[in-house]
């Protein structure tokens, strides 16, 4: 070949290499162009904004809108809350309730007292126990049976002082929502996702409908004033109680043929109490008296010397992932936040896992001027943050050896929790791993997008916007189609 054959050569290569490169940046920016166009869309006239999605192969931006504006995240702070979990704690991290005793047992009999000391637990309930809120409790009751204990002859102590400050947020809703399921209040020792479940049962035609407790326990009072109506069609009940009460007050009407009812979990105030309370009941239904009253207590060092270990219940904190971001549950992440906060402050508050979140972003060099952080949960709207701040978290956690426990904790794109019912498109549907968001006025999405050999980060966070939910689908249908 001769040189001016091979300098033709070369150049016809270089040309048609710019070409492909060209094309590639023209695509690339078309479809950055396109999820701003229906961002843009989605916003209207009143709404606003943030998008950041990267690829996490080649780390380069695909689409950017105004990534460094301050929004609210609503349930996308669970992702920021469960990041800084997983780093903070790590995956080995275990809760621990012990039950402990005071005092001889003779012939059966404890002289002294039992004390439960709540480790900040969430998931002591029936959620890994085929519905049975009450397993552990019962598990609990065989052991002290089999240290010889069918009587005890003091009080049914509690601690719930692992973590501290207030239970309730001064940024949650100031309404009557505090009796909603998203709304429990945050404790140390914490039952049955600190609910209590009231179903509501057609009785007689004219007669008040009937009204079942799960768990049934005396520690809940319920003032029945639902009427059964002929026919059948839906359940209308509302459920009420005082803020610093635990009398419900049920109101509505069941037709007579509605057999299926009406459900719902309703929050209880000291929740501490009310998990002490069942725990009383249920050992006293397994043939274990406590002749003493239910009081708090403080386990200190100096106390500790003077009990016996009879319970250790360990549970895995990775177990709490997914119900924080499959199921959206509002207080597994509060009592999480609150561990990141007692890790950081050796006190567990709405104030320590501010400052516990902030010091693992700081730690990870991640830009968090202007965030504000009052909850864990997000259901505080006074929250802020970005979709760049969102992004690099999911970068950070992709990049990770627990990476898969992470992403594992995911809603999955037309399969799973909140995103079950969304992104059936098969482009979509078992390709997105996302947590979603929503509080009034307030749509999110953050999460994974495996589109083919691509693999996308992405956050978008929506405030005011009209179609929120549809632009978020839209934008990854565009991203998986670009992806080929």
């Amino acid at each position: 070949m001769t040189t001016f054959s091979r300098v033709s050569l070369l150049a016809l290569i270089v040309v048609a290499a710019l070409n492909v490169s060209a094309t590639a940046e023209g695509e690339s920016a078309s479809l950055a162009d396109s999820i701003s166009a229906r961002l843009k869309q989605a916003e209207g006239k009143r709404g606003t904004a943030g998008c950041l999605v990267v690829d996490l192969d080649s780390g380069k931006t695909v689409a950017s809108y105004n990534q460094t504006t301050l929004l609210a995240p609503a349930s996308n702070m669970k992702v920021l809350t469960s990041a800084a979990a997983l780093c903070t704690l790590g995956k080995d991290f275990e809760f621990v309730t012990r039950v402990f005793s005071r005092g001889d047992v003779k012939e059966g009999t404890l002289s002294g007292d039992l004390c439960i000391v709540g480790g900040g637990d969430p998931n002591i309930s029936g959620r890994f126990y085929e519905g049975d809120c009450l397993k552990l409790f019962k598990d609990w009751a065989a052991k002290l049976k089999q240290a010889g204990i069918i009587k005890v002859g003091g009080d049914l102590l509690y601690d719930s002082t692992l973590f501290g400050g207030p239970a309730f947020c001064e940024g949650w809703p100031k309404d009557d929502q505090y009796v909603n399921w998203y709304c429990a209040e945050v404790s140390a020792l914490a039952f049955n996702d600190n609910c209590v479940g009231i179903k509501v049962l057609p009785g007689k035609e004219g007669e008040t409908g009937k009204i079942e407790l799960s768990p049934a326990t005396s520690y809940v009072k319920v003032v029945n004033q639902t009427k059964t109506i002929a026919g059948k069609g839906a359940v209308a009940v509302g459920i009420m109680r005082p803020r610093d009460a635990n009398t419900f007050t049920v109101k509505g009407t069941v037709p007579e043929k509605s057999t299926w009812g009406y459900t719902d979990d309703s929050t209880v105030t000291d929740p501490a109490l009310y998990a002490a309370t069942v725990f009383k009941e249920t050992l006293e239904a397994c043939g274990i008296a406590v002749a003493g009253k239910i009081s708090p207590f403080t386990m200190t060092s100096d106390e500790l010397i003077k009990f016996t270990s009879r319970v250790e219940h360990r549970a895995k904190f990775t177990d709490a992932l997914k119900p924080v971001n499959t199921n959206s549950q509002n207080l597994h992440a509060e009592m999480l936040f609150r561990h990141v906060g007692l890790a950081y402050a050796g006190k567990g508050s709405f104030k320590t896992g501010e400052a516990g979140v902030m010091d693992f972003l700081s730690k990870q060099e991640i830009d968090h001027e202007g965030v504000v952080i009052l909850d864990g949960s997000g259901l505080s709207a006074g929250n802020r943050v970005t979709a760049r701040l969102m992004t690099e978290v999911l970068k950070l956690m992709a990049r990770r050896e627990d990476r898969e426990v992470f992403k594992s904790s995911l809603a999955v794109g037309g399969e799973t929790g909140t995103l079950d019912k969304r992104m059936k498109d098969k482009l979509l549907k078992g390709r997105v791993f996302a947590k979603t968001g929503y509080i009034d006025g307030v749509h999110a999405l953050s999460g994974y997008l495996d589109a083919g050999t691509r693999h996308y980060a992405f956050s978008m966070l929506m405030t005011d916007c009209g179609d929120a939910k549809d632009a978020m689908d839209d934008i990854l249908l565009m991203l998986a189609k670009a992806a080929g």
